[in-house]
């Protein structure tokens, strides 16, 4: 009798929790095309907003890379209609709101988190960013903070080698460049350019506002809405361009004589959301190298003390994806540490078994409650969906579509990925390796 009534509570409290998390979503359109989605997640009287643009840096005109990255941070940098940039500071720290601007390869992401009770002056600042004046010495600082950025990155080992292996491996230098531009770029850049992107991808039709949090009036929320952004245009939407993968082997060696570590990355084509194909790389990349148990953690790092850590990841491009092998080690072991990642990739297949696959599951399984709860988390989640075509729930989508992979699945995409004919590998040490390295790839098939 205790084991049933013990379970019938834990069947309570998962029932609980999904109609909690399924049944509170508002969405719909303005008039004008601008989608929003509502999430009333608690009592709490916290809001976040997101503001997501289908206008990344992909969209960044040649020889003007940074453009869309000057925009953005010009948003929170240059006047507006009613007030000066140094008084929209002071409303952020008056209201207690927080503020921030990011910009990826795909999309430009506004995000504010404050007291429900003061939505009502988000929805004002944001409408202030959309009406900015552009003025000449807010782009001009963010010019200079820019390029401050990227010539600290020039000294960033570790960026320099993925950056390395992202270049080696896209042809296109509109998507394989940094998010933040190149220098002699942002120098070019001028307020017109900026006037143009804004107007181009700034619509009502190719953005998204969602709210997440408790403590207000969902439908006072889109009164704000209609009040604020009914009576901004559209346009057509911007189509993004798919990637082309170089064929065959590139390792691109960056040398800095004075470096203690080599760092080093693997770049290979890969899948992007949100196919089966990608929820299978997300878990082939947990199993290869998620974690303290993943493949290369035991190999690279326990087995052989090669490295402190190696890790996978699957990079979502706006189309397709890059699959990511990363590591960083003591100069006098790059050689034999990059011949284990062959070596581990080589026999990938026998270690997705069930039990990994189970294991990554579960893993991410665990890991969504704790996303939840955050509200810019669920904020953003519900853009991404919305730019994605996932209709339900994110997180529900999500975890429906990990349940669906079966270890076949994962063996598929790993065999697409690595016998591909494509990868690039981006390394940073303290002598030019380039052809020991080829040597070693060869040796694996790779050319």
């Amino acid at each position: 009798m205790r084991r049933f009534v013990s379970v019938f509570i834990v069947c309570l409290i998962t029932l609980y929790a999904f109609v909690s998390y399924s049944s509170n979503l508002i969405e719909g359109k303005l008039k004008n095309g601008l989608a929003y989605r509502i999430y009333l997640k608690s009592d709490l009287p916290v809001v976040a907003v997101n503001l997501k643009i289908k206008a990344g840096s992909v969209f960044d005109p040649e020889g003007r890379f940074g453009l869309a990255y000057v925009v953005a941070h010009s948003l929170e940098n240059c006047n507006t209609p009613m007030l000066t940039a140094e008084k929209l500071r002071i409303a952020f720290d008056k209201y207690g709101i927080k503020g921030s601007v990011g910009v990826s390869k795909g999309f430009i992401d506004i995000n504010f988190v404050g007291l429900s009770e003061n939505i009502d002056r988000i929805f004002c600042i944001i409408n202030e960013f959309l009406h900015s004046k552009f003025d000449k010495a807010g782009i001009n600082f963010v010019k200079r903070e820019a390029i401050n950025s990227l010539l600290s990155l020039k000294n960033d080992k570790d960026y320099l080698a993925i950056h390395s292996a992202f270049v080696g491996l896209i042809e296109q230098p509109s998507i394989n460049h940094t998010s933040i531009g190149e220098i002699e770029d942002v120098k070019r850049i001028e307020r017109r350019d900026v006037l143009r992107f804004f107007n181009t991808y700034f619509k009502p039709n190719n953005m998204v506002i969602s709210v997440s949090g408790g403590g207000f009036d969902p439908q006072i929320v889109i009164d704000e809405m209609k009040f604020y952004f009914e009576n901004r245009k559209g346009l057509r939407k911007p189509v993004f361009e798919n990637p082309r993968f170089l064929k065959g082997l590139h390792v691109r060696n960056i040398v800095k004589p004075n470096t203690k570590q080599s760092y080093i990355y693997f770049a290979f084509p890969s899948f992007g959301c949100c196919s089966k194909e990608y929820y299978a790389t997300i878990i082939l990349a947990h199993i290869l190298g998620g974690g303290l148990d993943s493949v290369l953690m035991k190999d690279i790092r326990t087995k052989h003390g090669y490295a402190y850590s190696a890790f996978a990841f699957n990079y979502e491009l706006p189309k397709k994806g890059v699959f990511v092998v990363g590591l960083q080690t003591e100069n006098r072991f790059t050689l034999s540490a990059i011949d284990r990642v062959f070596a581990d990739i080589k026999d990938i297949d026998k270690f997705i078994t069930a039990k990994r696959v189970k294991l990554a599951k579960d893993y991410f399984s665990g890991s969504i409650p704790v996303s939840l709860q955050n509200n810019q988390s669920i904020a953003v989640s519900l853009s991404n969906a919305y730019f994605n075509g996932i209709d339900e729930l994110p997180w529900i989508h999500f975890e429906k579509s990990i349940d669906n992979i079966t270890v076949e699945d994962v063996k598929k995409v790993a065999s697409k990925i690595f016998n591909s004919g494509s990868l690039s590998i981006g390394v940073v040490s303290y002598k030019d390796l380039t052809t020991k390295i080829k040597s070693i790839a060869k040796k694996y098939g790779y050319r």
